[in-house]
């Protein structure tokens, strides 16, 4: 069971998650992963994807939409499937224009839109934007993990991160940081984790080799990344002390 409030959703201290970054409309790494959740106690732990699961470098294997597609019939189906937002469905649901690689990525999706839905593309990309500004930015765990795209971010309590989106997507210093923001100081990560009543901080966004753990922030590359590929296998029940108690639950794809 979870407890969704605002932006913001809230896990017991019961199970599991697994945790995976950083899809970029790959579609062999998103089968693997629903995989591995299946044979997770049956679909019973949860699954977190930290966002940008869509805009891959190029057209030619770029399998967003199949995964969007894919992750709208599980959110709808199952209370323990979580995508969360990342900077790259931010940046379709805004408009404003986002590059990897020296690529156009809102350009690029638009063309894959026009190719699979010719006579239809303005009305999917307009789904795709509502599916969009349903998901939460952020998962908070019991035992006190924050689970998010990238960050952190300035606030207060756990009550602007539930509030986040409510003054809108665009001019929203906030929220920008949660979805934009690269390794930061461990200063600043201490002081978000203190002001959010959490010990360790877990994101994407940055490509690794795996992982890299700077203090309390743990750098997961689920997908895109530097080299290896892994995930979190988050037991909810463990204290949670520091981002080194993490690091046992890493594990790598084969």
């Amino acid at each position: 069971m979870k407890y969704v409030e605002g932006d913001l959703v809230t896990l017991p201290r019961r199970g599991r998650a697994l945790v995976v970054t950083d899809l970029h409309g790959n579609l062999e790494d998103f089968n693997k992963i629903m995989t591995l959740w299946g044979k997770c106690f049956n679909r019973k732990c949860h699954l977190i994807l930290t966002g940008d699961f869509i805009h891959a470098m190029g057209r030619e294997n770029d399998h967003s939409i199949d995964i969007i597609e894919e992750m709208q019939y599980y959110s709808a189906k199952y209370d323990n499937f979580h995508p969360l937002l990342g900077n790259h469905e931010w940046a379709t649901l805004t408009k404003i224009l986002i590059y990897k690689g020296g690529v156009n990525q809102n350009l690029n999706f638009e063309q894959l839109l026009k190719k699979t839905f010719p006579d239809a593309w303005e009305e999917k990309l307009e789904e795709y934007i509502n599916f969009f500004q349903t998901l939460p930015v952020a998962v908070r765990t019991d035992n006190q993990v924050f689970i998010s795209h990238a960050g952190p971010t300035s606030v207060n309590s756990l009550e602007d991160i539930i509030n986040l989106t409510r003054n809108g997507y665009l001019d929203n210093q906030p929220l920008y940081d949660l979805l934009w923001r690269r390794e930061a100081k461990k200063r600043d990560v201490n002081q978000f984790l203190d002001k959010v009543n959490c010990q360790a901080m877990v994101v994407g966004h940055t490509p690794v080799d795996g992982y890299k753990l700077k203090g309390n922030l743990l750098i997961l590359s689920s997908s895109y990344g530097k080299g290896r590929k892994v995930y979190l296998d988050l037991d909810l029940e463990q204290e949670i002390n520091s981002g080194r108690d993490l690091e046992s639950m890493i594990k790598f794809f084969r």
